[in-house]
């Protein structure tokens, strides 16, 4: 599964993170394919932002990619 999480926003009650999509896809070993997800422009907070992609929440050893807006 692949999980879209944005996280940042303003107020000392934003969340850390928001789950904002996710697709589940199967994959053999070796074999990649391209995700992609729509999100709405409401669900992104107006400051600073940070958007993670991945097979979990970015935490540990999970694999992802991070980037910012």
């Amino acid at each position: 599964m692949v999980q879209l999480y944005i996280g940042g926003g303003s107020g000392g009650d934003a969340p850390i993170r928001n789950l904002r999509g996710f697709q589940r896809i199967h994959l053999k070993a070796s074999e990649s394919r391209q995700v992609s997800f729509t999100v709405i422009a409401d669900d992104i907070p107006k400051s600073k932002v940070e958007i993670s992609v991945g097979s979990g929440q970015p935490k540990g050893n999970i694999p992802h990619v991070k980037g910012t807006l």
